[in-house]
This record gives structure tokens, sequence and C-alpha cells, in this order.
């Protein structure tokens, strides 16, 4: 039997990798090679450079870029009270409140949640605010969402099949 100091050496919090792109100007320029690449006739001699070949390169140098733009926000989830505590003080939207006054009261709470939950890069409610402004909506709520499901969550051992496919067990001789 296992005693609880052993029990309590095994707990740890929840943890999760955000990978965020942050450069969403090079995501048009992508797709608009994309759409170039679907419409370019092939080369009609073997002579000729294949302009898909050209459309193809470039399309791989904003990919590296995109790559070297990506951070990995790395999210540790709230004690369990520490939690309640914080998710009690978010805000509920009053009926009939605009929209401007809503954003005011809440995007402060996410800023707040964002940097509570954020331990590498550190930053402040402040500076994730900064940061929520360079984004666009699909990533910030990627972002907040992540932060909120990580506290939701329970941690449960994975079922993964691919792997019982490659144990000793399962290997032919």
């Amino acid at each position: 039997m296992r005693s609880f100091d052993d029990i309590r050496k095994l707990a740890s919090r929840r943890t999760i990798t955000v990978p965020l792109c942050l450069a969403g100007e090079l995501g048009d320029e992508y797709e608009q090679l994309e759409a170039q690449l679907a419409d370019v006739k092939p080369a009609t001699n073997l002579e000729d450079a294949s302009p898909r070949r050209a459309i193809a390169d470039q399309m791989q140098a904003i990919r590296e870029q995109m790559l070297e733009a990506t951070v990995d926000f790395h999210l540790r989830a709230f004690s369990p009270r520490a939690w309640g505590i914080f998710w009690d003080g978010k805000p509920d939207r009053a009926e009939g409140e605009a929209a401007e006054a809503w954003d005011a009261r809440i995007f402060p709470f996410w800023c707040q949640l964002v940097a509570k939950s954020c331990v590498d890069p550190e930053m402040s409610p402040e500076q994730v605010g900064e940061l929520a402004e360079e984004l666009n909506n699909g990533s910030w709520t990627r972002l907040v969402n992540q932060a909120i499901l990580l506290n939701h969550r329970e941690v449960d051992v994975p079922n993964f099949a691919a792997a019982s496919d490659l144990s000793p067990d399962s290997e032919q001789t």
C-alpha cells in the first residue's frame, strides 16, 4: 500500500503547450501562393523551369518563416482552490449590456487568466493584453480556451493504440 507521502510525490498540476504562429500576415501570403499553385499550368517542355517548383519553393520559405514565428506557450493549471476563487471572480454579462462595456470588463479577466496560467513565457496581464491586440481572434480565443480547458480537464492515462501495436508483446518473431 502506498503512503500519503508517496502519493503526494506523484501529484502535479496538468500542463499543456499551446503553439501559436504570431506572424499572421504570412498566412495570407502562403494562401495566395497556394491558390497560384492550384492554377498554374505545368511547364510545356522539359527545358522550361517548372513554375510549380518556383511557387512551391516560395511556399516552403514562408512555411519556415511561420515556424520561426511560432511560440510555444506553456500553461500550468491552477490549484483547485485557486481556480475556484479565480473563476468565481469572472464577471457576468449584464442583460442588455453593450458589447463595448462587456469587453471592457471581460477582457482584463481573460488577460489575467492567461498571465496566471502561462509559466513560459512569463507575462503580466498587461503584456498579455498587448499581445492579444496583435493576434487575430482565432489565436487569442485558442489561448484563452486552452487555459480554461486546462483547469477543467482531468488527467487520465491516454489510450494509445499505436503504441500497443509496437509493444514487445505484440511483435512477432
